[in-house]
């Protein structure tokens, strides 16, 4: 170690000798200081292995099976995924399911509208079918499957899609009363409308029309 170094301290002399006499000692100092700031850092363990190592085999196995559940969030849509109540709903009115995954995708479990127009220049009509819309949407995750649907909720999506009447949109529903099974005599914003068979015979229209396109 020291012969090493005292052969370095020769070079290193050798060097500074061919400095100018006023430069000689910094540059003596600097030559110095590099050679044992680089001997130190060759001295230095490398930083345990694991730091850098390549995942394990179970690591990648995880890795994996996260990217096929992001994956499949999105997939589309079987027939197996409605409840049988709404599976025979879709059936008995002909429609496929490829109408289905026209107007919708599945994302963590629940149904996502594909449209942003109901295909309607009507406010009452608009209104009437994002209630007739959401309904089945909502049918997806009830464990009953059931299509109903809150009166704010529709307020919302009309405002959203610039189709709310605020004047009329209680009366619009009350004027819609037979496509409910039960509707109150005054709007109530915690009421739970459920589709009527005459809901259902007009969603299945909305739905096909719907899936037509543009």
């Amino acid at each position: 170690m020291y012969s090493q170094l005292k052969q370095e301290i020769k070079e290193i002399i050798g060097i500074v000798n061919e400095c100018p006499d006023t430069l000689k000692v910094k540059c003596f100092e600097i030559l110095l200081e590099n050679y044992l700031s680089s001997s130190a850092k060759k001295s230095v363990k490398p930083k345990e292995a694991e730091v850098h190592e390549a995942p394990k085999e179970s690591e990648k196995q995880d890795d994996t099976s996260l990217g096929d559940h992001e994956s499949s969030d999105n997939e589309e849509i079987s027939m197996k995924d409605f409840h049988v109540k709404n599976r025979k709903f879709l059936e008995s009115n002909k429609i496929s399911i490829d109408s289905i995954n026209e107007i919708y995708y599945k994302e963590e479990g629940k149904l996502m509208p594909l449209y942003d127009s109901v295909k309607s220049t009507k406010m009452a009509e608009c209104q009437i079918r994002l209630a007739l819309l959401t309904a089945f949407e909502n049918a997806f995750t009830e464990p009953n499957g059931e299509m109903s649907f809150n009166g704010e909720v529709i307020k919302k999506k009309c405002q959203d899609m610039k189709c709310y009447d605020s004047k009329n949109f209680a009366s619009i529903l009350k004027n819609y009363a037979n496509l409910f099974v039960d509707s109150p005599d005054k709007y109530s914003k915690s009421f739970v409308y459920e589709l009527s068979t005459d809901g259902k015979k007009e969603l299945a229209n909305v739905l096909r029309d719907l899936a037509k396109g543009e």
